[in-house]
């Protein structure tokens, strides 16, 4: 069942992932892409990004694919593409139910503390043209990811900057991009100081 309305909030987000698992076993990305909507791009850059800051990023490999999903989903919105294409084997990507659960749970109150905070501010600064700007900086720094996934803590700071710049399109919340370009600064000097 295909959403007409797409989420508004990361509560919102959750909710449909929520949905997409229930009376399942195992649910698949193309079941939560469709529970979101195939058109609906910040929540469908967000929700990898939350899941990249979930303990799931504990299973090698997990940021790799929340990246490619997040860089895919980036580059189709920064060409304005109507409906999100991704590739069979990110779709057909599986975890048990139980799992969504257990995330979902463990991202549900950061989720309403984030939720309670957002507001529509400076929305200029996020919504067309300049939201494929921003888009084009969440497809740069998932290419960034499959690198550093063996960097402490660094894979998780991007993500946190992706899920922030993603929120910003998604609630119309601009200064929330701007707090995800600090979230993107501390990232970077993260690394340069493990580089040097």
């Amino acid at each position: 069942m295909e959403n007409n309305s797409s989420p508004e909030s990361v509560v919102e987000v959750l909710d449909c992932v929520e949905d997409a698992a229930k009376g399942a076993d195992r649910v698949s990305l193309a079941d939560v892409v469709d529970r979101i909507g195939d058109g609906a791009f910040p929540p469908l850059i967000l929700l990898p990004a939350l899941i990249m800051i979930s303990p799931l990023t504990a299973i090698f490999g997990v940021a790799t694919i929340c990246a490619v999903a997040i860089a895919l989903t980036a580059v189709q919105m920064m060409i304005a593409r109507e409906k999100l294409w991704l590739p069979d084997f990110i779709l057909r990507a599986t975890l048990p139910s139980s799992r969504i659960d257990q995330i979902v749970s463990w991202l549900n109150r950061p989720a309403r503390v984030v939720d309670g905070v957002i507001d529509r501010r400076l929305s200029a600064l996020v919504v067309a043209p300049f939201d494929r700007l921003w888009a084009l900086l969440c497809f740069t720094l998932a290419l960034m990811v499959p690198a550093l996934e063996l960097v402490p803590m660094s894979a998780t700071i991007i993500a946190a900057a992706i899920a922030l710049f993603a929120l910003a399109m998604l609630a119309r919340d601009g200064l929330l991009a701007l707090l995800g370009l600090v979230v993107l600064g501390g990232a970077i000097w993260l690394l340069w100081s493990l580089a040097t």
